[in-house]
Formats: structure tokens, sequence, C-alpha cells
């Protein structure tokens, strides 16, 4: 998976594609208007300057299931520099799922949420969250890249695999300004599994 972020007011007009978030860069390679990243011989992201002189971008933050027609305009310069081209998103990674349990672990008095996400049920780290059993909220399944930069990764906890984690508003990109950052609750019926950002 890769996540794709553009913020005019913070980085400038810079849109960056980012493959791995959780290895360290350690080399640069600059072609036209593009910055290749990488760690040793992995390109891990891209960084493409001046995209507002080809495309128009009215997004803030974090860039989800971008239209196709967007990823060609990328592609099309991808492959102008023998980069290969980014495969279209059908998938953001965030899920719909209904809290159905709530645990209080053994280690650590870490809190265990059991999540049904209508394909199966998973344990998510529920931190300090208050939850309520039936509530519904965003999951993103391990290999999401979450708004911050971060990937979600398959940890192990008292003995319990975590598959997914529990959604912070700034790490869906729906923190508003003057806001105070907290857990994403539904608050109206979503079908249980359904990808929070499916197109309409």
């Amino acid at each position: 998976m890769y996540r794709i972020f553009y913020n005019y007011h913070t980085i400038g007009d810079v849109l960056m594609i980012v493959f791995d978030s959780q290895k360290k860069a350690n080399k640069h390679e600059k072609r036209d208007n593009l910055m290749l990243i990488y760690h040793d011989d992995e390109l891990i992201g891209i960084n493409l300057f001046d995209i507002s002189e080809i495309v128009r971008i009215k997004a803030r933050g974090m860039i989800v299931n971008p239209a196709q027609e967007f990823i060609d305009v990328i592609n099309h310069i991808l492959l102008n520099h023998d980069l290969p081209p980014l495969s279209y998103q059908n998938e953001s990674g965030f899920v719909v799922g209904q809290v159905i349990e709530v645990i209080t672990g053994e280690e650590d008095n870490v809190t265990i949420a059991k999540v049904d996400i209508g394909s199966r049920v998973i344990y998510a780290d529920a931190g300090n969250a208050k939850l309520k059993v039936n509530s519904f909220m965003v999951i993103a399944l391990a290999g999401t890249i979450l708004a911050n930069g971060q990937r979600v990764e398959v940890e192990k906890h008292d003995h319990t695999f975590f598959e997914g984690k529990l959604c912070l508003k700034s790490e869906l990109n729906l923190l508003g300004e003057n806001e105070e950052d907290g857990y994403f609750f539904i608050d109206e019926f979503i079908e249980i599994g359904q990808d929070f950002f499916a197109k309409e």
C-alpha cells in the first residue's frame, strides 16, 4: 500500500507519495521536479514539487482513495522518469467496525476491544478509549498507513494478536481546527465492514 499526502499550507506545493514510513531515509536522488527517497536501495517515498502546475489539488493532508484520473496524471510523470506506476486504490484500509466486547488485559493495563469488521472478528488495542459495547468506530487494518504517516502493524499483547487499530480523528485526517483529538465514533448507521472512505 502507498499513501498520498498534500498540504500546501504546511509543506508547500509538494505531493508526497509514501510507500514505507517505518524505514529511515538514508539516500536521496533528485530528478527534475522529483525527489526519490530511499532506504538503502529500496524506494520508500517520492516527493513531486510544484505539482499545482500540473494538477489542482484541494486536499489538506492524506488523500484517500484518489481518483483514477489523478493517479493517471501522477503515473505519466513517474513513467517519464522510468519509475513504476502507482496502482489504483479501491480500498483505503479503514473499515467500519462494531465493538462487541471490551476486555481489560493482564499485561500493562492494556484495554482490548473485540471488534466485528464484517468479514471476521478481530482484536484491537483500545488504549485509553472509553468504549461502549455496540459502538461503531473506524478500524485501520494491518498494513494501512494513517494520516500521520505511521503504518499499522500486527502486534501481540497478552497472547492476543491485534490486527487493527481504533482510529483517532487525527489519524483519519478529520480533526478540525481548535478541536481536541480523540477516538472517532460513528454516530450514524454504516454497514459493518464497509470501507469508511468508500466512494459514493
